[in-house]
């Protein structure tokens, strides 16, 4: 993750993670895990459907794109989580480059829990800007709360 972090910040891009998580569970998992890339909390998924994410169906674990991608993930590492409590595991998601105006100029949205673009791909629809001066990695991991404070 940290090195892809760099190759956005490299073209201009910072990344920000948006999870369903609920805050407390949130920064259970930020204190286990280390990753040096701002994560804010959604539990509502208000951004999930102002995104226009949807939800799958439970049997789309079932099909072969979908099991062959966790397998793939498997092999390189990934392990299978059980959910966080509250995560909707229906809830899709997606990949969005935003400019610095706030526009979306690139959008992925999953179509299967397995359906993510590669950093490349992502990189690739990057527009060619320089990088933004003031902008540096985070010092730490951290977690914020929803901007409605629930």
């Amino acid at each position: 993750m940290d090195a892809a972090r760099d190759r956005f910040a490299a073209r201009g891009c910072s990344v920000l993670i948006v999870s369903q998580a609920k805050p407390e569970v949130l920064a259970q998992f930020v204190a286990r895990n280390t990753r040096f890339v701002p994560i804010v909390c959604d539990p509502e998924r208000t951004a999930y459907a102002a995104f226009g994410l949807e939800r799958t169906r439970w049997l789309t674990f079932f099909e072969p794109r979908v099991l062959w991608g966790y397998f793939r993930g498997m092999l390189r590492g990934y392990r299978v989580k059980k959910p966080y409590a509250g995560e909707d595991v229906l809830q899709l998601g997606g990949d969005f480059i935003l400019s610095r105006t706030r526009n979306v100029i690139f959008a992925h949205p999953s179509a299967n829990p397995t359906d993510r673009p590669g950093t490349t791909d992502l990189l690739a629809a990057l527009p060619s800007v320089p990088p933004i001066p003031h902008e540096r990695p985070p010092d730490g991991p951290s977690v914020a709360a929803p901007a409605n404070g629930t």
